[in-house]
């Protein structure tokens, strides 16, 4: 990596929920990917790269089910870490260890006290600012839900129907009119962005980004008493506070496309001095840790996270099927293979300077995440290998059939990439 560029790869804020009695895999798979990733540019800068974990551990969804446990706990931050503590155990077992990482919180102390700061100076510049408006309030809780031009079908606390509008002082923030202004240049997977524009269009031309909770960033310094920072602009912001930490010009984001588009429009239009883009990954089906292990964590691990890289749309369990046989054709005959290629006299695929600058060229393919094209040149490297590899054995009096040949090139590959 140039030092000038000083960009790194992580994934997104990832929401803290209870994920340890499911022992999911699916939902850290943005951590896959940006750790994959990570270990490429390593690879080809020879240095270690930083390790950042961004947390959301303030939301709605968080609230409900420490109040169902809080009893098990001494705080609501005692609650948030010990679902932290359960991941990183599910995250060691997929090759991610917990030493090492810079692991940022919306809760942590420091975290909060950037994000005031930060809120103070946005509200100077008028980039957030304070207005009455009509808002939603439950009649039978009082929570206020939303502005009243919203259409709302149940209460988000209680589930009551019914609301009345009041007039209120609240924290709100002005989306662009050019909504392409929010993605432009921003998004590098998939190149079909179609749902995405939809989406930011429907956007109102401003959003209330105050709240009436409990737990949360207090806006008082900014003279809104009784309210926090709505969950989403916390997360929105943080990708500038690590971009601050490791002064980086830039830094890229992974993330599922559905998460990932309601934190885009606040990045984009709060935070500046650096470049943000996005890996919006597909979903894969549901996955414990325990079908992980069946199907291979080395394919869950390693293989999945660039896969999944060359898709659209998300990953059906049969799409996932045909991943998985991808996978074992390569697989399937290594042992035998090695061990035969490894016994003849010691044979082995001699890389030409040539060849050297072509891998280079792929690597740097993949770091500027460059996938689909980088794969393209891979597969084109290996089958060209493949192919003098086996003139070489055929020379030596083998015979070789067009399986055998393709068997050749998928170890080759193997053993070189």
């Amino acid at each position: 990596m140039i030092e000038s560029e000083r960009k790194i790869i992580t994934a997104s804020a990832a929401e803290n929920l209870d994920t340890i009695n499911e022992r999911v895999v699916h939902r850290l798979i943005p951590m896959l990917v940006a750790e994959n990733i990570t270990r490429v540019i390593e690879y080809e800068s020879g240095r270690i790269m930083p390790r950042v974990d961004l947390w959301n551990c303030v939301g709605m969804k968080m609230d409900k089910i420490f109040m169902a446990q809080q009893g098990r706990y001494g705080s609501r931050r005692d609650f948030s870490t010990s679902l932290l503590v359960d991941k990183y155990t599910i995250l060691k077992e997929l090759g991610i260890p917990k030493k090492g990482r810079d692991i940022i919180r919306d809760d942590d102390d420091t975290t909060k006290s950037w994000l005031e700061k930060k809120l103070e100076q946005l509200f100077s510049s008028g980039a957030v600012y304070i207005d009455s408006v009509g808002v939603n309030i439950c009649n039978n809780c009082g929570y206020l839900q939303s502005v009243d031009s919203v259409s709302l079908a149940s209460c988000t606390v209680c589930g009551n129907s019914r609301f009345h509008s009041e007039k209120r002082n609240v924290l709100m923030v002005d989306i662009p009119k050019d909504r392409e202004s929010l993605i432009k240049d921003k998004i590098i997977y998939p190149q079909n962005t179609k749902y995405i524009r939809s989406f930011f269009d429907q956007l109102p031309p401003r959003i209330m980004i105050s709240r009436v909770r409990e737990y949360g960033l207090p806006l008082d310094s900014i003279g809104l008493e009784g309210y926090v920072l709505d969950p989403k602009i916390g997360v929105a912001l943080m990708p500038e506070l690590v971009a601050e930490k490791y002064e980086l010009s830039e830094l890229t984001l992974t993330q599922g496309a559905t998460v990932a588009t309601h934190n885009i429009p606040y990045t984009s239009v709060l935070t500046n001095g650096f470049r943000h883009t996005y890996l919006l990954l597909p979903k894969i089906p549901i996955t414990s840790l325990e079908e992980a292990k069946n199907i291979g964590l080395s394919f869950m691990a390693r293989y999945l996270p660039f896969a999944i890289l060359t898709h659209n749309s998300d990953i059906s369990p049969a799409r996932l099927k045909i991943i998985r046989e991808e996978y074992a054709r390569i697989t399937w005959k290594i042992d035998t293979i090695i061990f035969s290629l490894r016994s003849e006299e010691g044979q082995s695929v001699n890389l030409t300077p040539e060849d050297h600058q072509i891998l280079t060229e792929i690597t740097r393919d993949f770091i500027e995440y460059r996938v689909r094209v980088g794969q393209k040149k891979l597969g084109k490297f290996f089958k060209a290998q493949g192919r003098r590899y086996a003139e070489e054995m055929r020379h030596k009096g083998y015979y070789l059939n067009p399986t055998d040949i393709d068997t050749i090139e998928r170890i080759v590959k193997l053993l070189y990439g």
